[in-house]
């Protein structure tokens, strides 16, 4: 079948729904985009293991419904907080010394950088997402403003049948910001034939902090997480990502580091059983010298489960004196789970540090065996190696209260995979 073909039979019904507003031209831009490419399917490299595009065979179609931006409280980590949830559109939004929060409909000048990563152009569900949103949640935190609290950001996940929900969310820090954001994706009533379509866009100041914290528990629902963020001079970005449940989950994280000593950090820790599948693809642009990147991604895969790491950084020509390193390491708890890993580097400059590993295997037997003969139980054993196993990754959430809670979390997930 031709994509021209597939792309009108899968995708005409969404492209029909494109609501025409001041980012109409935006929105065409890609729809056109979409039209080119189709929605991916296993034929495409990048998504040969992940098979979004049944989804969509089997009749996926656009809710009409916005999202509910209302604050609420929350155990997960102190207010304030943000919910997004799939219902009708509110402005109650928290106040916030150094903070405005905004949608797209009133936001005036910050409206021009909606789509300004251009990341329309470049993936398919993310583009999928520009045709069709409703709305966008704008945060913007003003020169200098640092934040002592958290901010909750709530997706709050509610399906019963063939439903696509796009979200999206804009975050803007101006020169010398703080911001430390946790993104809740969460629901009980959730299809499996429903999908979350969520991107968010990220403009990092000069010598501006940004930390993203992603809290993926969706039971059977699918996810689709695209994340773009540009850094500028003297910037940090952290994301740090927990995936506790989810029948299909896609994370696509891309980082542009475009100001000379900017820092970026991916970190990530996954469970998964069942068949369920989770997918996480990152790639950090260095375009610019003097900076550095870290990744460490780690999974516990049991069950028939499939995993799949493709990291790649790429370093252009003028990123002399660049720092990066990934790694990617996985624990098979079963015999039939499944690990795809594929870190990549490419590198045009000749003066840089790079360095990338991944490795898959079992539990290690004579660890367990040391740890029994010390005085611990087979079962307890087992779930102290798998507990330092993350603890990699969780030291990096500078949260003190997340960090107990996301703990506490995979301390219960981990009684239901030994």
């Amino acid at each position: 079948m031709s994509i021209l073909k597939e792309t009108t039979e899968v995708l005409g019904h969404l492209l029909e729904a494109m609501p025409s507003d001041s980012l109409f031209a935006i929105r065409e831009e890609a729809a056109s985009f979409l039209r080119e490419k189709g929605i991916p399917s296993k034929r495409h490299e990048d998504w040969k293991y992940t098979n979004i595009k049944r989804l969509f065979d089997n009749g996926l179609a656009s809710s009409s419904s916005a999202e509910t931006l209302v604050p609420r409280p929350s155990s997960l980590v102190p207010s304030p907080a943000v919910q997004l949830t799939n219902s009708s559109v509110s402005k109650n939004f928290p106040t916030l010394d150094g903070v405005t929060f905004s949608l797209f409909s009133d936001a005036g000048e910050l409206n021009r950088f909606i789509g300004k990563s251009g990341i329309h152009g470049k993936q398919e569900l993310a583009a999928l997402n520009t045709v069709l949103f409703t709305d966008v949640l704008i945060i913007q935190v003003k020169k200098n403003a640092q934040l002592a609290q958290s901010l909750l950001i709530d997706h709050s996940v509610s399906a019963t049948g063939s439903e696509l929900f796009n979200s999206r969310i804009l975050i803007v820090l101006e020169d010398g910001a703080k911001l430390n954001c946790v993104h809740h994706f969460h629901g009980t009533a959730i299809s499996d034939s429903s999908l979350v379509n969520h991107v968010t866009e990220a403009f990092i100041g000069a010598n501006a902090s940004l930390e993203l914290n992603f809290l993926q528990e969706i039971g059977t629902g699918n996810l689709v997480n695209t994340t773009e963020v540009n850094v500028e001079r003297d910037g940090r970005f952290t994301t740090n990502t927990v995936q506790l449940s989810g029948k299909l989950i896609r994370n696509n994280t891309n980082v542009r580091i475009t100001g000379q000593n900017a820092e970026a950090h991916l970190n990530g820790f996954y469970m998964i059983d069942g068949n369920d599948l989770y997918d996480n693809h990152t790639l950090v642009d260095h375009l610019v010298p003097n900076c550095q990147s870290n990744e460490v991604y780690k999974g516990l895969l049991s069950g028939k489960a499939t995993g799949v790491f493709n990291g790649k950084v790429h370093v252009h020509r003028d990123a002399q004196k660049t720092n990066a390193y990934q790694q990617n390491k996985n624990i098979l708890l079963s015999d039939t789970a499944t690990m795809n890993s594929k870190p990549e580097l490419e590198i045009y400059a000749d003066d840089v540090k790079c360095s990338h590993g991944s490795t898959t295997g079992q539990l290690d037997e004579d660890a367990v065996f040391y740890l029994r003969s010390r005085g611990l139980s087979h079962k307890g054993a087992i779930a102290l190696l798998l507990t330092a196993f993350a603890s990699d990754v969780l030291v990096q959430v500078s949260d003190e209260g997340l960090r107990a809670v996301l703990e506490e979390k995979i301390q219960s997930r981990l009684s239901g995979m030994e």
